[in-house]
């Protein structure tokens, strides 16, 4: 058993925290007071080669594993999560499922440029009567002539007001089945679509948007490989992903405790620093503590994938434990920081607003303990 990094892992980390530092940390608060993205990440991103660490080279990848995924999650959202839900959504949720499953003219078209940071991704699942509950899907494709015509919403879909296509999933057939549902490339803007900018009080440095369909026509060969009933390919994009956003609501935690520990170490308090008081010293402690259990989880988790083992389970496990983690860490931070934690000069409390973000969002808490009991129903789990 063997808990160290590889050295090309540290290379990694010490790389993407020295682009997050120098390029994006500036445009931070920025993007926080806005509700804005600074377009110049993603190609930044590209050229980095981060966008494609995921991906076989033979894919126009990097072909790194997912230990480096979750590091290079880890550092962006140690700056801004908001900047790391961006990449998410466009790196793996927008890519993966036309790298699974996609033809070739599809990778070419769409995966490619993605990965270079020349298109700009999104993924259109969740609608606004079903949430993300896929069998609820109410977006309706019907079969014309060279194509479909697509109606229907999407709700809270991020990078939607930036993004040059989505990877769009809607009904094509009316029955529950595993094959009635099917994903589509979009290609965006398009006529019969129209996207409303969506404000936030958390991941306000992303752009997030509400998708409007009527008789919206996609071509067939923007069909998911051309083929109807892709609904195991977004299960396993989702069970995936969900690692992948533990990841980054462990780096928020490291973010935010790294401020309140700097705080403690300098704020005095009748002649000595306020981290010399047991009161703030325990909450430092946990914190340490909670950040520990949830970087284990995470790379426990990361392992997983590499080694094709991964369950639905066993990935709800890893993100209810990081995010419910990064909440409390993130609140510990506000405590300790006092008044000074929830002024804009601080970034506590965006850390604090965006770790609210991600006990509800890629799967609520309480449908990650439903799934985790499921499988312990179900004598899937070992204790």
């Amino acid at each position: 058993m063997d808990f160290a990094f590889a050295p090309e892992h540290i290379a990694l980390r010490e790389t993407v925290r020295r682009h997050m530092e120098e390029d994006a940390k500036p445009h931070a608060r920025h993007s926080d007071e806005t509700e804005t993205f600074p377009p110049h990440l993603f190609k930044r991103w590209g050229e980095l080669g981060i966008l494609g660490a995921r991906y076989p080279e033979e894919d126009g990848g990097v072909g790194m594993d997912k230990v480096s995924d979750c590091i290079i999650r880890e550092e962006i959202a140690r700056v801004s999560q908001a900047y790391c839900a961006a990449f998410s959504a466009h790196s793996h949720l927008g890519m993966w499922p036309i790298w699974k499953a996609g033809t070739e003219m599809q990778r070419e078209q769409y995966f490619k440029p993605a990965v270079q940071g020349e298109k700009v991704a999104c993924f259109g699942l969740s609608e606004p009567d079903g949430g993300s509950d896929i069998r609820a899907m109410k977006t309706r494709a019907e079969k014309v002539d060279r194509g479909w015509k697509i109606t229907g919403a999407k709700l809270y879909i991020t990078n939607a007001p930036i993004a040059d296509f989505m990877t769009l999933a809607a009904r094509t057939k009316p029955d529950l089945t595993i094959d009635a549902v099917s994903l589509f490339i979009v290609d965006l803007p398009a006529q019969g679509l129209a996207i409303d900018s969506l404000k936030k009080e958390g991941l306000r440095g992303s752009e997030t948007g509400l998708i409007h369909m009527d008789e919206l026509f996609v071509p067939d060969s923007h069909l998911l490989g051309e083929r109807e009933g892709t609904y195991s390919t977004i299960l396993e994009c989702l069970s995936e992903n969900r690692v992948g956003v533990a990841a980054s609501v462990l780096g928020l935690a490291r973010g935010a405790c790294e401020e309140a520990l700097e705080f403690a170490k300098t704020r005095i308090v009748r002649g000595k620093p306020i981290i010399e008081y047991q009161a703030v010293a325990h909450r430092l402690a946990d914190m340490a503590t909670d950040i520990e259990m949830a970087r284990l989880m995470v790379y426990w988790g990361a392992w997983q994938v590499d080694q094709g083992i991964l369950s639905t389970a066993n990935a709800s496990k890893v993100k209810l434990v990081a995010s419910e983690a990064a909440l409390r860490v993130s609140e510990n931070a506000i405590r300790i920081m006092g008044g000074a934690g929830i002024m804009r000069d601080h970034s506590v409390g965006m850390h604090h607003r965006d770790a609210l973000v991600y006990v509800i969002g890629e799967g609520t808490s309480d449908i990650q303990r439903n799934i985790i009991s499921r499988a312990l129903k179900k004598d899937e789990l070992e204790l």
